[in-house]
C-alpha cells in the first residue's frame, strides 16, 4: 500500500470507530494506490463530487440542513481530499462543501460507485450515518435514503447493522422481548437473525459468520484489515455464547 492508502486510511478512521482504521486503509489503497496516475485524478474528482452529493443529499432530505450537518459535510470533504493529495483547491472545495457545484442523485451514484468493492461501500454508509446522527435526530427520509444506499451498495445486512452501531443505538422491537430483553436482541443483531429467531437459525447463521470472519481465513491480510476481522469474529462468538448461555440455543 502507497503511502497516501495508508494516509486516507487514518482519516477516515476517525469517522467509524474502532472499525476505521482497517476500512480506511482498504478504501484509501482501492482510490489511491491501485490507480494509475492519469486516471487517479479523474477518478478521485469523481468520488468527491458525488459524494458531496450524497452527503448533501442525506443533510437536506428531511429539510433540516443544520449547521451540524454543514461542519461534518464540510469536514468530510476537506478532509478526505486532503489525504488524497489535494486534487481540489480550497474554492472548488469550497463550492463542494456548500452545495452549489455537485452531482444529482448522489445516493445512488455513490452507492453505484461503492457496489461490488466492499470496504468503499462500508466507509461510504459511515459517512452518511455520520451527517444524519450528527444531530442527535435521525429522520425517518433519512433513514430511508441510507437504506436506499445500503440496498443499491449491497451491503450485508451484518455490515450495516454493525456500522449502525457505531452512530445509533436501537431499543429492542416492543413486546418482544422473548424471555431475552435487549441482551438477546443485541445478539440476534449481530448475528444478522430475527429478534424470534429460532435455536436453528443462530445456529446455522453462527457457523456461517464464524467461518467468514474466523481469523485463519485472513492470516495473510494486512494487519489492519486481521484486526477487522478478529474483532468481528469476536463479536460473533460473544453474541451466540450470550443466546448459548441464556438456553435459547438449544445448547
Amino acid at each position: 500500500m502507497g503511502w497516501r492508502g495508508k494516509m486516507i486510511g487514518g482519516s477516515l478512521g476517525s469517522f467509524l470507530g474502532p472499525w476505521g482504521a482497517a476500512v480506511g486503509a482498504a478504501v484509501g489503497h482501492f482510490m489511491v494506490d491501485r490507480k494509475a496516475p492519469v486516471s487517479q485524478r479523474r477518478h478521485v474528482m469523481r468520488l468527491l463530487a458525488v459524494m458531496a452529493g450524497a452527503l448533501h443529499d442525506i443533510a437536506c432530505c428531511d429539510g433540516r440542513y443544520t449547521p451540524a450537518k454543514h461542519e461534518v459535510v464540510r469536514e468530510l470533504l476537506f478532509d478526505v481530499n486532503e489525504k488524497l493529495g489535494q486534487p481540489l483547491d480550497a474554492a472548488q472545495l469550497s463550492l463542494l462543501a456548500n452545495g452549489n457545484t455537485r452531482v444529482d442523485h448522489g445516493i445512488l451514484r455513490l452507492a453505484e460507485m461503492a457496489r461490488g468493492e466492499h470496504d468503499l461501500a462500508c466507509a461510504a454508509l459511515s459517512w452518511l450515518w455520520q451527517v444524519a446522527a450528527c444531530d442527535g435526530d435521525i429522520s425517518a427520509n433519512e433513514d430511508d435514503l441510507i437504506h436506499l444506499f445500503i440496498h443499491h451498495a449491497d451491503i450485508s445486512p451484518q455490515d450495516a447493522r454493525f456500522i449502525a452501531g457505531h452512530f445509533v443505538r436501537q431499543p429492542p422491537p416492543p413486546g418482544r422481548d422473548g424471555g431475552g430483553g435487549p441482551d438477546r436482541f443485541a445478539a440476534c443483531d449481530t448475528l444478522g437473525v430475527p429478534y424470534n429467531a429460532s435455536p436453528e437459525e443462530i445456529k446455522r447463521a453462527y457457523r456461517t459468520l464464524s467461518q467468514k470472519y474466523h481469523p485463519d481465513k485472513h492470516a495473510s491480510l494486512d494487519p489492519d484489515i486481521k484486526a477487522l476481522t478478529a474483532e468481528k469474529f469476536a463479536q460473533i462468538k460473544r453474541a451466540y455464547d450470550a443466546l448459548s448461555a441464556s438456553g435459547l440455543t438449544g445448547n
